[in-house]
């Protein structure tokens, strides 16, 4: 049975834990774009706690716009304004300087779409842990004969703790985006999503 994910941006360890537990697997795209989910927003720790980015978006067709069709909204200055917190968030993390370069042009892009942006996003993802990737897509939108996790947050997957830079200040704050646990664990995250 196919397991259908939403697309995300920079996803939580939780999704894509879940997301590699399942070999036959694809990204919904043909959905009407919901609002207020992990699609185009991830949660990274800062001195503060949990700050949450959020790519403002244009969807041309309201609220009948199918993700696939969402557009990044290149106007706003999101890209900055993200890779400001990542860096002042990561910038002393043990595996920053080993993947700050790769993440700054995924956030600098020219994508025009917010499907293409992930779909980058989860294939650097594949490329970190040492798996082939093959962007699989639904063709429309079902209900049947799948595994339905379009709507999941994947809060509910344990995570294990890890060294976390704030923890000192924050204590252990589970269901990040896999930003937190690439810059803090670097290639060992493949351990820490495959278990």
């Amino acid at each position: 049975m196919t397991a259908v994910f939403p697309s995300a941006y920079f996803p939580s360890i939780g999704y894509l834990k879940a997301y590699f537990s399942h070999e036959d697997r694809c990204i919904e795209i043909n959905e009407s774009f919901p609002k207020q989910t992990y699609r185009n927003r991830c949660d990274i720790a800062t001195s503060m706690g949990k700050l949450r980015l959020s790519i403002p978006l244009k969807k041309p067709q309201g609220s009948k716009t199918k993700t696939k069709d969402v557009l990044l909204d290149i106007s706003a200055a999101w890209q900055k304004e993200h890779w400001r917190s990542i860096r002042t968030a990561y910038a002393s993390a043990p595996y920053f300087e080993q993947y700050d370069k790769e993440i700054h042009q995924l956030i600098h892009t020219d994508r025009k779409y917010l499907i293409d942006l992930n779909s980058a996003i989860l294939e650097f993802i594949h490329g970190v842990i040492d798996l082939p990737f093959k962007r699989q897509e639904t063709a429309s939108y079902s209900a049947d004969g799948i595994l339905d996790l379009r709507n999941e947050t994947f809060d509910s997957v344990e995570i294990p703790a890890y060294f976390q830079v704030f923890s000192e200040e924050n204590g252990f704050i589970p269901h990040l985006s896999i930003l937190d646990l690439l810059f803090n664990e670097g290639p060992f995250i493949r351990n820490w999503i495959l278990s």
